[in-house]
């Protein structure tokens, strides 16, 4: 978010603050799994952004949705977007020998923090059935006033109902909510929607986006 949308959102009243789970709160050991599949790939990382995101309705919407790592449908079309469907046998190797994060406490810290000052807290997560089971086993969801899944709800970000269906769960204004993500992808629909969007690079520079942002923690 550039100076000038955060002078701008500075002035507007703010609620809440909804979270994306992967990549935010579940942070990689590394680098992200985007980036490490295009190199894996040899691949320019928006073009694997591209392919990825034309598919990834796959695994994030329906009860019986695929976890990422069995998703062996959606990964040969992305290949074969790719120009890689040959391959799809080692890539599912590696989809499923890949690290999966950890929770950061960091984070679990903070959100604690913002919760005990008054913040209503939400989650929204693009995430397979077997996926939100996995979440779902984490003591820490106990901290989100809301919790909301793609696979569950069928709305997956950034479609605009799942911001919505977000905010009417919390009893907010969509224009009085702010949202974390990793993916730019995510928040592109920021403006058309009306949500404050903050772009997720590590815990402490959240921390300084939300003080500019005027919330207090």
């Amino acid at each position: 978010m550039g100076l000038e949308m955060l002078y701008f959102c500075c002035m507007k009243k703010i609620s809440a603050i909804g979270f994306d789970w992967g990549g935010v709160i579940l942070q990689n050991i590394d680098k992200s799994f985007a980036d490490t599949a295009a190199n894996f790939l040899h691949v320019d990382n928006e073009k694997f952004r591209h392919a990825y995101f034309l598919y990834n309705h796959m695994i994030n919407k329906g009860a019986n949705s695929k976890a990422f790592d069995q998703a062996t449908e959606m990964w040969n079309n992305i290949l074969s977007e790719l120009g890689f469907a040959d391959r799809l046998e080692i890539f599912m190797e590696f989809v499923q020998s890949r690290p999966k994060g950890e929770v950061s406490q960091d984070m679990i810290e903070l959100i604690q923090r913002l919760k005990n000052n008054g913040w209503k807290i939400g989650l929204l997560s693009n995430a397979s059935a077997e996926g939100t089971r996995r979440i779902k086993t984490n003591k820490c969801l106990e901290l989100f006033d809301v919790t909301l899944f793609s696979a569950e709800i069928d709305y997956m970000k950034p479609e605009s109902d799942a911001f919505i269906m977000l905010a009417d769960k919390l009893g907010v204004p969509i224009k009085e909510l702010v949202f974390i993500d990793d993916s730019e992808h995510s928040l592109s629909t920021a403006n058309e929607v009306g949500y404050i969007p903050v772009c997720f690079k590590n815990t402490d520079a959240l921390i300084d986006q939300l003080q500019t942002l005027g919330v207090l923690i």
